[in-house]
């Protein structure tokens, strides 16, 4: 499975599923939490963008991590919906939705659950649950498609 750069400070995430994977993301740079089925879909895009929804009077673009994170293609779940994270100003998109299957719950990650790419809480001492991929959203596209993202919803 192919992974983008990942962020490895310890701290709050937001966990989530997406192909019966468990996935985090830093909780402080989620903005809104949106059903799936308010998602605008657009055509002839590329295969990560699933389509746009609206948040705080804006048009977002939401994506589709199953191709980047080397999941395949799946349909939509009942159960999904977009997590929309604000991103840096550094990037030409200042928010961006993500589909995500099911979420599960905020944990705190502290600095000796963090592995690498990986993060699973310990209760005294031994692993508790299932391990997290931790995602940098800005991370998971490069330059030119976020710059194609960009043009594509504006």
């Amino acid at each position: 499975m192919a992974t983008a750069h990942v962020l490895t400070r310890p701290g709050r995430y937001l966990t989530f599923l997406l192909s019966r994977r468990y996935f985090a993301i830093r909780s402080d740079s989620v903005r809104h939490i949106v059903p799936a089925s308010d998602i605008r879909v657009i055509t002839g895009g590329p295969a990560y963008l699933c389509g746009s929804v609206g948040a705080n009077g804006r048009l977002v673009a939401v994506l589709d991590l199953r191709e980047q994170l080397g999941l395949g293609p799946r349909p939509l779940r009942s159960t999904a919906c977009v997590v929309v994270v604000g991103l840096s100003a550094a990037c030409p998109v200042s928010a961006v939705g993500i589909v995500a299957d099911k979420l599960s719950e905020v944990v705190e990650f502290r600095p000796g659950e963090i592995r690498g790419s990986k993060a699973q809480q310990r209760i005294q001492g031994r692993p508790y649950g299932r391990p997290k991929t931790l995602l940098d959203p800005e991370e998971l596209l490069s330059a030119s498609q976020w710059s194609e993202l960009r043009s594509r919803i504006l």
